[in-house]
């Protein structure tokens, strides 16, 4: 796995090619060292997650034993990559250069925006192995695609590929080839970094905690992230960029 960094964005790759991009135990550890790193970057504005070779991710390696002594739920939680992807307060854009399966796809769900090269297939497909989903992908799909595409999904196995994801709202954007997910990829990422980084943020903890909420609680919530946003510096930057016809100068204050 590889972090580098351009500016304010970040990108992760995943680099098992030998083993399709599985995560292991050693991935997951780096993962959530990775991401608890970001997480207090004061610069940070945006995560890219991708891998290296044709597949994003097709799972990861089987469990070992439970350790004795170790609280189950403590131990599945070291494994939950998925949730701490979730969990960073920024953006998080899903680059899926190849097939996204089983816990590679738990891990694609837990970005906000997903962009995927055609070709690339997602799906759940070891119920039948009585293997269950366990890092947010029986919550995280059916609040993307809706019930109805959730259960067809996890029930039956079925995978889609990158043009009916798109179809169901599943990805966001579908590229020719690898080259083109990288281009996409790069002006998404220049779009959303250009934003002010606290509304962006604030957008995210509004969609997120929103899905939660009643439509009553989620006004409320939108309308004090709003106050709190209007008296930060980056407001006031914002109003005179505009006045002054020049591009604003973002601090995150």
């Amino acid at each position: 796995m590889a972090v580098r960094q351009e500016e304010s964005v970040f990108t992760i790759t995943l680099d098992r090619v030998g083993n399709s991009n599985r995560v292991d135990d050693r991935m997951a550890a780096e993962l959530h060292q990775a991401l608890e790193h970001l997480s207090q970057q004061d610069q940070l504005r945006l995560v890219v997650l991708t891998a290296n070779g044709n597949v994003f991710s097709t799972g990861r390696d089987e469990f070992g034993r439970l350790p004795s002594g170790q609280p189950p739920a403590d131990w599945l939680n070291n494994r939950r990559v998925a949730s701490a992807v979730a969990g960073l307060p920024v953006p998080v854009i899903v680059a899926l250069n190849g097939d996204a399966t089983d816990h590679g796809l738990e891990l694609a769900l837990a970005g906000d925006l997903r962009l995927a090269v055609a070709g690339a297939r997602m799906g759940f497909s070891r119920l039948s192995r009585g293997m269950f989903p366990w890092d947010g992908g029986t919550q995280r799909l059916p609040r993307l695609v809706g019930p109805a595409w959730a259960r067809d999904m996890l029930l039956t196995g079925r995978m889609v590929d990158a043009t009916e994801a798109y179809s169901i709202g599943l990805v966001n954007r579908v590229a020719d080839n690898a080259d083109h997910l990288r281009q996409i990829t790069a002006e998404l990422a220049g779009l959303v970094s250009a934003g002010g980084p606290l509304g962006s943020r604030y957008v995210k903890e509004a969609i997120s905690k929103g899905m939660d909420l009643t439509l009553a609680q989620g006004l409320h919530l939108e309308t004090d992230l709003n106050v709190i946003l209007q008296s930060t510096t980056d407001r006031a930057e914002g109003i005179n960029s505009f006045l002054e016809k020049r591009s604003p100068k973002f601090t995150g204050e």
